[in-house]
């Protein structure tokens, strides 16, 4: 089954994602800052990150900096608000597979890059 780890601060947006997700058999891990997120990460394996930038207490640049200090492998989509190329140029650096901004883009858009990342095969009906 694949596991996806969403760091997510507004718990809102974390459920609505969550249901989506779950609707295609997967098994979601929410956290609500980039210090849960990194924690989580040591204990746990994980097939994707989901990730905001703007979280209390460890934002998102500094945990996919410790992502790659601790050299944790794991594709990354990253879900924000920030829309600025430098903000995207920032995660490009750090290897960030694919980055959306929120109010682009709706919980079955979520999946589907979720599955495109993966090379999930489409579900079957």
């Amino acid at each position: 089954m694949t596991k996806i780890l969403l760091a997510e601060d507004e718990g809102f947006i974390a459920s609505l994602y969550k249901l989506e997700l779950e609707r295609h058999s997967v098994e979601v891990k929410i956290v609500g800052n980039g210090k849960e997120a990194l924690a989580a990460l040591e204990e746990d394996v994980f097939d994707i990150l989901l990730m905001d930038l703007i979280m209390p207490d460890m934002d998102g640049f500094e945990l996919l900096k410790n992502i790659k200090e601790k050299k944790i492998i794991l594709p990354v989509i990253v879900l924000t608000n920030l829309s600025q190329n430098v903000d995207q140029q920032k995660c490009a650096e750090y290897g960030v597979k694919d980055y959306l901004v929120k109010a682009d883009i709706d919980a079955p858009e979520v999946w589907n890059r979720v599955q495109k990342v993966l090379q999930l095969p489409p579900a079957t009906t």
